[in-house]
């Protein structure tokens, strides 16, 4: 196992419309990459595991003496720490991606600008939240006010000679705007913490870029977690099946961790890959050294 840290590298990233075939090339490009550098990539991912796990049987314990606030505490610690883990993979990934990982890849999350712009990324996903909370309850409150003003609510409008179409259209534009709304979100920090960990990007910056990229291949990312849901269904279902053929519950529970342990960790570089050929102008089956400058000796 390789634990020599990687030098300082700066990396070049910028949005850019891919052609249609990567999603299923990105999940088979992490397989490759796990089996080239499975030493190294999953003893750190067992970290990526573990800890958040832990942390959280933690909080378990806090709430359960009764201290809300510690149980607040300890929560908002795993998240934090779960991001920051989750940063170092991206780096791993990367570097084993250009042929170099390093076991300590796995902490470059906890270095000052990854830490500080995460942070500044986590208030942002606040301030969003709130304010399509917000932009949510003006909007309820003005469908309220219109359904009312028509002397009765839904009933009395489906029945005043608009007839059905015009509750199942009322419907209809609630999807519409919930699923806007959630592709909205998805999309400004989908590549937040690569964008910081890996191309040294601030946070304002890196979700200005990650909702470009994602609005340029909207479809092409769609098409991916369509495949990435299902094929996790078909990887975990034999599991549960076999495991449910036994009559011991260590049995089934082991062969359930373990097949998640490694399924994960190829979703995760799965989801690197998708990054670096969706913002480092690079194809996940062709490395390029270039992206990557070593500081020199």
């Amino acid at each position: 196992m390789s634990t020599q840290a990687n030098p300082t590298f700066t990396v070049s990233a910028s949005p850019r419309k891919i052609k249609s075939g990567p999603p299923l090339s990105w999940i088979s490009g992490a397989v490759r990459l796990l089996r080239s550098h499975w030493g190294v990539i999953l003893p750190a991912y067992l970290l990526v595991f573990i800890i958040p796990a832990l942390i959280q049987f933690g909080a378990m314990e806090v709430f359960s003496s009764g201290s809300l606030l510690g149980s607040a505490l300890v929560i908002v610690a795993s998240v934090i720490v779960t991001l920051l883990l989750n940063a170092g993979m991206m780096v791993l990934f990367h570097h084993a991606a250009e042929g170099r990982p390093g076991f300590s890849d796995v902490f470059a999350g906890f270095r000052g600008h990854t830490v500080v712009h995460v942070l500044l990324m986590l208030v942002m996903m606040i301030l969003v939240m709130l304010a399509f909370g917000v932009v949510g309850y003006v909007f309820a409150s003005v469908a309220d006010i219109s359904i009312h003003s028509f002397g009765g609510g839904m009933g009395r409008l489906m029945n005043s000679g608009f007839g059905p179409s015009a509750g199942m259209a009322a419907i209809l534009f609630l999807v519409i705007v919930v699923l806007f709304a959630v592709i909205l979100f998805g999309s400004l920090f989908c590549y937040v913490v690569p964008l910081i960990a890996v191309a040294r990007q601030g946070a304002l910056t890196a979700i200005g870029n990650s909702v470009r990229a994602c609005f340029k291949n909207l479809f092409v990312l769609f098409f991916f977690a369509v495949n990435a849901v299902v094929l996790t269904q078909l990887v975990l279902f034999p599991s549960f099946a076999i495991g449910a053929s036994t009559t011991s519950v260590v049995v089934m529970t082991t062969i359930t961790v373990v097949v998640s342990f490694i399924w994960g960790a190829i979703i995760c570089g799965a989801y690197y890959l998708s990054f670096r050929e969706v913002l480092l102008n690079t194809s996940p089956e062709s490395p390029a050294p270039e992206a990557v400058a070593p500081a020199s000796a």
